[in-house]
Parts: C-alpha cells; sequence; structure tokens
C-alpha cells in the first residue's frame, strides 16, 4: 500500500474531512483513491470514503466543473457490464457527488434510478435516492413508485433502504406502509452519522414516520 493511500485511510478513520478535500484540491488522484477504497461496503472506511468523494467533488466543482463531470461519468461506466461489476459502490458515491451538486449534477439522478432493477446495485440506488431526495427532494420524486415498491420486498437490505429513503424524502403517501413495519425486527448494516450500524428495519421505520411528523408539523406552522 502507498504511504498516500495510508493517509487517506487515516484521515478516514479520524473523520478528517477537511484535511481530505484539501487534499484533493491539490491532487485528482486522490479522487481515484477514495474510490478504490469504497468497493468493500462492509467496512466503514469505506462509506466514509463515499462520503468524503461528495465532499470533495463540491469543492472542486467551483473551480473546475468538468473534472467532477468526468468523475460521474467514470462511475456510471462502472455501473454497467462492462465494467466487470466493480461498480457495486458507485451508485452510492454517485448519490454522494449528487446531494453536493444539487445543480451541476441533477441531470445524473434519473439515470442512477433507472438502474433498480440491477440486483447487486439496488440498495445502493435506493440509499442515493434517499440522500439526494433529503436535500432537493423535487430532483427524485419521481422515483417515489419505484422505492415503495421495494417496501415489501423479501430482501431485508432492500426493504429497509427503500423504508430509509422514503423518510428522508419526507413522502407522506407511504406513511401507512412506513408504519406497518414497525414491528419489523430484521436487521441490516446500515450507514449513518459516519457510523457504520446494525439497525432493524422497525426502527429505520419508526425514524421514517418522524420525518415526516416533522414536514407535516412544518406545513401547518
Amino acid at each position: 500500500m502507498s504511504p498516500q493511500k495510508k493517509e487517506i485511510i487515516a484521515l478516514l478513520e479520524k473523520k478528517a474531512y477537511d484535511a481530505l478535500i484539501k487534499l484533493a484540491l491539490a491532487d485528482k488522484k486522490i479522487i481515484s483513491i477514495l474510490i478504490s477504497l469504497s468497493y468493500d461496503k462492509n467496512t466503514q472506511t469505506s462509506w466514509r470514503a463515499m462520503e468524503a468523494i461528495g465532499y470533495a467533488t463540491k469543492e472542486i466543482s467551483s473551480s473546475n466543473p468538468e473534472t467532477v463531470r468526468n468523475i460521474t461519468g467514470r462511475l456510471l461506466w462502472m455501473m454497467r457490464d462492462e465494467s466487470g461489476g466493480i461498480g457495486w459502490s458507485a451508485p452510492d458515491i454517485l448519490g454522494e457527488i449528487v446531494r453536493n451538486n444539487p445543480v451541476l449534477c441533477s441531470d445524473i439522478a434519473p439515470i442512477i434510478a433507472s438502474f433498480h432493477d440491477e440486483k447487486m446495485l439496488c440498495a445502493g440506488v435506493l440509499r442515493a435516492l434517499g440522500r439526494i431526495g433529503a436535500i432537493n427532494t423535487e430532483t427524485v420524486n419521481y422515483a417515489v413508485p419505484i422505492i415503495r415498491s421495494y417496501l415489501k420486498s423479501a430482501d431485508n437490505t432492500l426493504r429497509g433502504h427503500a423504508t430509509w429513503a422514503l423518510g428522508q424524502m419526507g413522502n407522506e403517501d407511504s406513511a401507512s406502509e412506513l408504519k406497518a413495519l414497525n414491528g419489523d425486527t430484521n436487521c441490516i448494516r446500515f450507514y449513518e452519522d459516519g457510523e457504520l450500524k446494525e439497525r432493524s428495519i422497525g426502527e429505520l421505520a419508526s425514524a421514517a414516520m418522524e420525518q415526516l411528523l416533522k414536514k407535516i408539523n412544518l406545513q401547518i406552522r
């Protein structure tokens, strides 16, 4: 492992995102290293690498938007068959990029959503839509029916991520379906607040309901 890669891992372990952003602004190769660290979604470092890419591209786009567009193009290629399946984290990374660059990259959101029927990518697609929707719901509102269809999935990971995504988007039409999942004790590995955790789908459903209630209360006010 190169000294530079070791340095990046150490910064990710400390959640030193500001330092990572500075490195990325000075050296374009840093984004490539972060992408290479994102492949193993069973590690916390991988998820933090994805977040770091989002933060870094936000800063890069202010002076060099073409670089960010090139990164998204590379990630979209990785999601396709010819990439050899190494792009399993690509939807998650793209979600972070669109979330942090809503004007520059909003057109990428429908492309991300179009990969939901790819088994190995689906969880990442659901997460990406939730991450984008938490900041700019209008960008991904069209995908609500897609997300809701996974609330009845037999796959715990897909069901859990769909539950969480709808809460992030504040989709009130899903309230009854989310409420029905409150007693779902199946657990999934879930990344939030910089940590990789075990969360039950029922917990995610309860949190999603809280998000909906907050939105309703804000509307009433």
